[in-house]
């Protein structure tokens, strides 16, 4: 156990350097949160694709509810920004002792700096498994790991698979109404950039049906931190280490699945119940 601390430590220290050594000889602070801020200032062309330097690559809804922010001058906004993802980092991590907490969070600190979205997904995750139509935050960010959906699919929870769905397209129709022409670029650059993966389709293909399977067995199995490797896998784009911010998610998820454990996926009703005490 010491040992496993000893390494936790060692990697968050890596981590944090690295951080800095970007900050300070690269561009990376705020690096994905300034194309947030700067799609925000007017209006969305997808003009450019993963890799370049302020692509925004998510559905229009996500930049109209970042739009209010931006109206903060950069500094302000970035600043808000880590602060938010900061926050909701702690609450995922609340679970755990502070010898392990405290290093998960420096580990996560490359994310934090660059302003990604993942500890916001991470925390989604969570919140899906009570809410579903949370997973409407994966679906229209990084769309392929909104496949963790599939959870109720799996256990037959078909109230949540529609409550999901509903939501889901509630969120979807009202913002079209405001922005038409946006959904319509957005669908059109997915539609040209649909191989557009740094690895290939064919290994992106075996990483989604590997996610797949761990979704199908955690729900089977009542392990609900299963979904947390599985997004990691689902990810169009793996940064590094960085996508593993991600797991942060597994702390929160394993309390979940103690709730879960034993009740069956022919008896979720009953999980539910539990869940929502």
């Amino acid at each position: 156990m010491k040992a496993t601390v000893l390494v936790l430590w060692y990697l968050a220290f890596m981590a944090v350097r690295a951080a800095f050594l970007g900050v300070v000889h690269g561009s990376i602070l705020g690096q994905d949160a300034h194309a947030y801020w700067t799609a925000a200032q007017s209006e969305l062309i997808y003009d450019k694709v993963a890799g370049e330097r302020d692509a925004y690559l998510y559905s229009p809804v996500v930049m109209q509810v970042i739009r209010p922010l931006a109206v903060l001058p950069w500094p302000a906004f970035l600043a808000l920004w880590i602060g938010l993802q900061s926050g909701v980092l702690m609450w995922l991590l609340k679970p755990l002792h502070w010898k392990w907490a405290v290093p998960l969070f420096l580990f996560c600190v490359p994310e934090l700096v660059i302003g990604n979205v993942l500890v916001l997904l991470a925390a989604s995750v969570v919140i899906g498994l009570r809410y579903p139509v949370a997973w409407a935050f994966p679906a229209l960010t990084k769309i392929t790991t909104g496949a963790g959906f599939l959870w109720f699919v799996v256990r037959g929870e078909w109230r949540r698979v529609l409550q999901g769905i509903g939501g889901i397209s509630l969120i979807v129709g009202v913002s079209y109404l405001f922005e038409p022409a946006s959904w319509h670029a957005w669908v059109q650059f997915l539609l040209t950039n649909r191989g557009g993966t740094p690895h290939g389709a064919a290994v992106f293909a075996a990483q989604i049906l590997l996610a797949v399977v761990l979704i199908v067995v955690g729900a089977r199995k009542d392990q609900p931190w299963l979904l947390a490797p599985a997004l990691v896998l689902g990810m169009p784009v793996l940064v590094n280490f960085v996508s593993l911010t991600l797991l942060m998610s597994i702390p929160r998820l394993l309390v979940l699945g103690d709730q879960l454990r034993g009740q069956g996926p022919h008896s979720a009703h009953r999980a539910r119940a539990r869940m929502e005490r």
